[in-house]
């Protein structure tokens, strides 16, 4: 019993130093990227410019991301068959709402793959009520090999000035209010 104490109180003093050392070891980050970064985003040391690349909207609208600058942008890429994916986009759709007067978007894009099709988008989107802009990669090589990160869903914050300052791997609980304040924030800048 004492051993598994000492071993208990040996892993706590190891978490507490390693979390010390960790805090020690924060990027030199502008106040809004900090932001990001203590929310668990990764960040590059500087902004990024966000490859540019076009791909037909659900309604058959061919649609650039450069055509998105000057606004915020929340770049998701998911698929219907993803079930951290569905998790995550009613509080997406939520985000949306709250920001979408203030100079943020999302753009959300499914790719073609053996599971996907675009009639299985338009089902889920329309069956959803989801109202953010949605994307169909019929080619499944629109999208450049910058964003592909093997996993999905994975996000990208992309600034008004078309520069990717964060990204995230795996489902985020967009609506929280940390995260819509941030975003907010960086719409005003």
């Amino acid at each position: 019993m004492r051993q598994t104490i000492r071993i208990l109180i040996a892993i706590i003093v190891f978490t507490f130093f390693a979390g010390l050392s960790a805090q020690e070891n924060i990027p030199d980050l502008d106040p809004i990227t900090g932001r990001f970064y203590r929310l668990g985003f990764g960040v590059p040391p500087q902004p990024v410019d966000a490859p540019d690349f076009s791909i037909m909207d659900l309604k058959g609208n061919r649609v650039s991301l450069s055509s998105f600058r000057g606004d915020v942008v929340l770049l998701n890429f998911w698929a219907t068959w993803c079930p951290p994916c569905r998790a995550e986009m009613p509080a997406m759709e939520e985000l949306y709402q709250a920001l979408q007067d203030e100079g943020f978007t999302i753009m959300a894009v499914s790719t073609r793959d053996q599971r996907e099709t675009r009639e299985k988008v338009v089902q889920y989107i329309g069956e959803n009520g989801y109202t953010f802009p949605v994307f169909f990669d019929e080619t499944a090589a629109a999208v450049p090999a910058f964003y592909r990160t093997g996993s999905i869903p994975t996000s990208y914050v992309i600034n008004k000035k078309g520069q990717v300052i964060a990204r995230l791997v795996g489902a985020f609980d967009w609506n929280g209010k940390e995260v819509t304040a941030l975003l907010k924030d960086l719409s005003a800048e």
